[in-house]
């Protein structure tokens, strides 16, 4: 009986496009000040799909200070966050927190009565306390168990299979998912889906490469996993997708242009129906992959659905036309495809993904130096906790370990102070004008449109 509802829920996970609870229309609706917690096992602990969350609001709400927290340690089960969530959790005073348990929890079994009543009883516990501290909590479903890796991997080397046995395991993980999802709905959580997206990709990408995966190792998703589960969560927190959308058009004999969200400057063109020139000030930036993630952002189409600036030009006569951000030249069009619509957001001489790249290598700066490290002293705070001499525990965590925790609290807050200046966006003149001729390479080069 469990095996086959265990079957139907995965089936389930698998074919729905979206488990995530609607959340509100405007966003996550977060203010200046609000501090972000991600609460997890290895997967958070990698510092990956939280560190491109945080790219996300980094970029988008430059004029927003927010404060963000990976609270995830490799190896983890709900009780272990639960020993740990004085100093690591509450510490922290987190106005928003995701919880993102289950993949240890489960023990790399088969389902079993006793293993599940051990998860839920533990993660009712770390719910309550997070209730007793008025934070806003997302419930995240465990990520999947891709099989077909771990069969590959062991037959490579069989000592990785070593104590697990998980022959039906991505189908206990469907169902500690959907336990999440009703307890979410109970208390009025949101929930995010982030088992059905992995598993649904997987399956689309071995339609065409039967070696496909996200999650290599069959547990941790690598960074092109990592960010299908980053696209997730700013799906599930329902974010805007526009950066800016500009639209010029000829009016009585003049050019006219409207951007929306943005400040536009000044609008001028030389003669009607060949050139103009606009002067644009974002209100924020695109939100843009790492290289380790470049196949995450495709498979999601991040870029159009989350990240889209988008210019219009009606009314120029035919022929082809260059696009410039300050005089430096971001592609060519013609007048049929810039009266329909060109987006900018991922072609490399965008000035505004320029600039958020350098956002996204500070905060990679930011979680490789600090982030990581300082959820490693957390791992190295469990394996002493575990050895049971309370008093030594207490002398080095009170002592050394605490002072190791200032340092590299320290230096990510320095490095937050320097993303905030870098991520503040600037004016923009772009112009579009008769395309310059170029030698046969160079206009080959030139001769594109963003994807």
């Amino acid at each position: 009986m469990i095996s086959r509802l265990l079957s139907f829920l995965l089936l389930g996970l698998i074919t729905s496009p979206s488990m995530a609870q609607p959340a509100s229309s405007t966003g996550l609706g977060l203010k200046d000040g609000d501090r972000i917690i991600w609460i997890g096992d290895s997967i958070t602990h990698q510092c990956q799909y939280t560190q491109y969350v945080e790219d996300f609001f980094y970029t988008r709400y430059p004029k927003m200070r927010l404060h963000f927290r990976n609270a995830g340690v490799s190896g983890d089960v709900a009780a272990d966050a639960l020993n740990r969530f004085e100093d690591d959790i509450a510490s922290f005073k987190p106005t928003v927190a995701t919880v993102l348990l289950g993949m240890n929890d489960g023990r790399y079994q088969d389902f079993t009565p006793e293993i599940f009543q051990t998860y839920a009883r533990d993660m009712t516990t770390l719910l309550d306390k997070l209730d007793a501290l008025k934070v806003r909590v997302f419930l995240m479903s465990p990520t999947m168990f891709d099989h077909q890796a771990f069969e590959q991997m062991v037959a490579k080397d069989p000592a990785r299979g070593k104590n697990k046995k998980p022959d039906n395991y991505n189908a206990v993980l469907a169902y500690f998912g959907k336990w999440g999802q009703d307890q979410a709905r109970k208390r009025g959580y949101g929930f995010i889906d982030l088992y059905g997206p992995l598993n649904k990709l997987t399956m689309e990408g071995r339609r065409k490469d039967p070696h496909f995966t996200l999650i290599a190792d069959a547990i941790h998703p690598a960074g092109d996993g990592q960010f299908v589960m980053a696209y997730s969560m700013i799906e599930a927190f329902e974010e805007p997708g526009s950066v800016w959308s500009l639209l010029a058009s000829p009016n009585a004999g003049a050019w006219k242009a409207k951007a929306s969200p943005g400040s536009l400057g000044n609008v001028t063109g030389g003669e009607m129906g060949k050139s103009v020139s606009l002067n644009l000030l974002p209100k924020c930036l695109p939100w843009v992959p790492l290289d380790e993630a470049k196949l995450g952002a495709t498979l999601t189409a991040s870029g159009h659905r989350k990240s889209n600036e988008a210019l219009t030009v009606v009314g120029l006569e035919a022929g082809r036309y260059d696009v410039l951000e300050n005089g430096q030249l971001v592609g060519t069009w013609d007048h049929i495809q810039l009266g329909k619509k060109v987006e900018l957001q991922s072609d490399p001489e965008s000035l505004t993904l320029q600039q958020a790249q350098r956002v996204i290598e500070l905060n990679k700066k930011r979680n490789d130096e600090a982030i990581r490290p300082l959820r490693n002293l957390y791992g190295k705070r469990k394996g002493a906790l575990r050895k049971g001499d309370k008093a030594a525990f207490d002398a080095w965590w009170n002592g050394p370990g605490k002072a190791e925790e200032a340092v590299l609290l320290k230096k990510a807050a320095e490095i937050e102070d320097e993303i905030y200046q870098v991520n503040q966006p600037v004016e923009i003149k772009i112009e579009v004008r008769p395309a310059a001729k170029r030698a046969p390479a160079k206009a080959q080069a030139s001769s594109k449109k963003p994807a």
